[in-house]
């Protein structure tokens, strides 16, 4: 085998520099355990709505390419979705945050590294899941608790699924985010701090396996 960079299955190359760090942090660190399924269920009209659109589109190796992905055809949920740029293993960049997703964090997070806003126990995990998704590729399926800069306090649901990027570009995902009822308000914070604790996850089959 060659020593190139770290390529999905569609051939695309996950780090354009051959980062060794990003093999490293794939093989030191174990994706999270969930529940593995090829037929998800969801609770919310949103996720199913954008599942359902994410799978009906041509794909090769597990992910539809990026240039195929239309915000337009989900249209009512797009205010709830968010697009990252895997740009390395420490470095998952949002490239368009929803008007709904900026209004509960109560500033827009387009272009900040989303690593910044985890909260320090679950950071490195959180990473290592978001690259799994596109390595693989597969979906992913969480309910988590989020703190907001407004100071509410609740769990979300989102599901993450991955986009085949143009030649030479790094992995992108996409995600749908649906807020439950608030569980409590604290002070305002100048930032939201997301997934201060996960309470399930759920990997999602998309033909290549899952962790």
């Amino acid at each position: 085998m060659g020593t190139g960079p770290p390529m999905d299955r569609a051939g695309t190359e996950m780090h354009a520099d051959g980062d060794a760090r990003w093999q490293r942090f794939m093989a030191e660190t174990a994706p999270s355990a969930g529940r593995a399924t090829a037929a998800p269920l969801f609770g919310h009209q949103a996720l199913t709505d954008f599942h359902r659109y994410w799978s009906a589109l041509p794909r090769r190796g597990g992910a539809p390419a990026d240039a195929a992905f239309d915000p337009l055809e989900i249209a009512q949920w797009t205010p709830d979705m968010t697009i990252m740029c895997l740009a390395g293993p420490d470095d998952i960049r949002f490239r368009l945050a929803g008007t709904r997703v900026a209004e509960r964090m109560a500033h827009d997070p387009t272009g900040i590294n989303m690593l910044e806003l985890l909260a320090d126990a679950s950071r490195l995990q959180v990473c290592r899941d978001m690259h799994e998704i596109a390595a693989r590729p597969c979906g992913y399926h969480a309910r988590y608790v989020n703190r907001y800069g407004s100071g509410r306090v609740s769990h979300v649901q989102s599901l993450y699924l991955p986009l085949t990027p143009p030649p030479g570009r790094p992995p992108r995902l996409v995600a749908m985010h649906a807020p439950e009822e608030a569980m409590e308000y604290q002070k305002p914070a100048d930032r939201s701090t997301c997934a201060t604790s996960i309470d399930e996850i759920v990997w999602i089959d998309t033909g290549c396996g899952t962790p």
